[in-house]
């Protein structure tokens, strides 16, 4: 990719653009691995019982939520980054729905 630039205001405004897309991608990441490291604790600490894996994450997402995440991802952060957040769990939420049968 050939880039140019006709002053130096054009160079900056370039740089910023790249530089706000690759952490607002580094944070969307940051996000959804947050979410994920929950889960994983959840399967550890429960071992074999899914049921109760799920049941723990449900509990450590509603304990933990409220008082770091949401301060880390209200306003001052990038919609995108908020939505991989809600993503990620909507996305581990299915899993437990999908594994665990209705009747149990």
């Amino acid at each position: 990719m050939e880039v140019s630039f006709k002053n130096w205001g054009e160079a900056v405004a370039f740089i910023s653009q790249r530089t706000d897309m690759a952490l607002e991608g580094m944070m969307a990441l940051s996000a959804q691995q947050m979410v994920d490291q929950q889960v994983i604790a959840a399967l550890l600490a429960s071992h074999s019982h899914l049921r109760a894996a799920a049941d723990a994450w449900r509990h450590m997402a509603s304990a933990t939520l409220p008082i770091t995440h949401v301060r880390s991802l209200q306003n001052d952060q990038p919609e995108s980054v908020r939505e991989a957040y809600s993503e990620r769990v909507a996305y581990w939420e299915s899993i437990f729905r999908k594994a665990i049968p209705e009747n149990e």
